[in-house]
């Protein structure tokens, strides 16, 4: 694996999607979102027209929903907020009164910020550059915390863990929805995974199973409110999508990342939601 840096290609995951630019997987032009997530495919078909779309926000809603997010949430904090969608859906789906949407990468920091705009909501939803494990946030402030697919490049993620902790007030939620990549269990995947440490930017720190992942947050104090593997419903579908979806690959991302990744649609990463609660 690699140890001296995480990444040979990237400096740091924001680098990473500065480099990836408008639309990692594809773009949605009919809602004007750039769709980012694996998706959450519970009734939907890796073969359908706008089942991607449909899957993103999905995921997007699971999230938001087991974060119990209302009104009455006076700090919403949205943590590796991508382009900003989740934050507006917060604001505007949810009607938190005061989100701010948290990123390292400046392009799609910029592209939050206009979508920002163009939902008439700068007076609810703030975009900031700052690192999940480094959170400038005053302690006990934060009544929701979200993260979707994000903690995966936290360098690290049990550092991001102890900041939510610190930063959420008692009896605050933290929900969010992650890429688990277990240890190689054979010499094919010792040779993949650090190919996509390094073109996916995953810090070795992160490559643990669920179990463990499960014992880092409560090590940072919080109690468990629910955690799920939904492996079955993104992991085949989202695979089947790409396979099937040959030229959206090529088109919108790069050639050199492609090659680097390949062995994404062959490792046996899985997928969670977890909820937890700072009591």
């Amino acid at each position: 694996m690699i140890k001296s840096r995480v990444s040979a290609t990237f400096q740091d995951a924001g680098a990473l999607y500065d480099y990836m630019g408008r639309a990692p997987l594809e773009y949605d032009a009919r809602d004007n979102v750039s769709l980012v997530n694996l998706g959450y495919w519970i009734g939907l078909s890796s073969f359908a027209k706008g089942h991607l779309s449909r899957s993103n926000h999905a995921l997007f809603y699971l999230v938001c929903k087991n974060a119990w997010l209302s009104e009455i949430d006076e700090f919403v904090a949205d943590i590796g907020c991508g382009f900003g969608d989740v934050a507006v859906l917060c604001a505007k789906n949810f009607n938190c009164p005061n989100v701010i949407g948290i990123n390292i990468s400046q392009y799609q920091i910029d592209r939050s910020i206009e979508k920002v705009a163009l939902h008439n909501l700068q007076h609810r939803v703030t975009i900031k550059n700052m690192s999940a494990t480094d959170l400038q946030l005053a302690d006990n402030s934060v009544d929701k915390m979200i993260c979707t697919e994000a903690a995966f490049h936290f360098d690290s993620r049990a550092d991001f863990f102890r900041e939510a902790y610190r930063t959420l007030k008692r009896g605050g939620i933290l929900s969010l929805a992650d890429m688990v990549y277990n240890q190689p269990r054979n010499a094919l995947e010792k040779i993949i995974l650090p190919r996509l440490q390094d073109g996916l930017f995953i810090p070795s720190a992160n490559i643990y199973g669920m179990a463990e992942y499960i014992g880092k947050i409560m090590e940072a104090g919080f109690e468990i409110i629910e955690a799920k593997n939904i492996t079955s419903h993104v992991r085949p579908y989202f695979r089947r999508w790409a396979i099937s979806h040959p030229v959206n690959l090529v088109i919108n991302r790069k050639i050199s990342w492609i090659i680097s990744t390949i062995g994404f649609l062959v490792y046996p990463w899985e997928y969670m939601y977890l909820v937890a609660k700072k009591p």
